[in-house]
């Protein structure tokens, strides 16, 4: 009985240790994201930086962004440049998360830069081992094209991979 019951929390201790947050793990990260914001609005991102083994992710991060307004126009084309924190709530295979990402976009659909945007985006989120499912909300502000001072505010939904 003893020999089984030793074997049995080892077992159980073993599957715990697995079943960890990768995000309390003290190492370099990599994530990719596919983003969508309106009906219209669709992204690739990825970012880079450190876990520091306490749930908190600090990096930086860039991506490519394609807006489709309507079918009378064409699309157009964004790169993203961002800072990004990112703080999971408990050690397990399942947690809930915070996260902001800030920094700006740059409009590439001609040769010559269109305009420029700043953002903040605020979301949560839960993590399942190394996936991500997040909802925030994005507000831009900038000079776009024709438009000075424009104010935009949107949701924004991603999933994502770590590495």
């Amino acid at each position: 009985m003893l020999p089984a019951l030793i074997v049995t929390s080892n077992m159980l201790f073993a599957q715990e240790h697995k079943n960890n947050s990768p995000m309390f793990d003290k190492s370099y990260r990599a994530d990719v994201e596919l983003t969508w914001q309106n009906p219209h609005t669709w992204g690739i991102a990825t970012s880079h930086g450190y876990s520091f083994g306490n749930g908190l992710y600090v990096g930086g991060g860039a991506g490519f962004i394609a807006e489709f307004m309507n079918y009378k126009t064409k699309p157009t084309f964004l790169l993203p440049l961002f800072a990004d924190v990112k703080y999971s709530f408990f050690n397990k295979l399942v947690t809930p998360y915070v996260s902001v990402k800030v920094g700006g976009y740059a409009d590439v659909t001609s040769t010559k830069v269109q305009g420029i945007r700043t953002f903040a985006n605020p979301a949560i989120g839960i993590d399942i081992h190394r996936f991500s499912f997040e909802v925030g909300y994005e507000y831009q502000l900038g000079c776009w094209g024709y438009k000075k001072g424009e104010h935009i505010h949107q949701v924004k939904c991603s999933v994502g991979f770590s590495f």
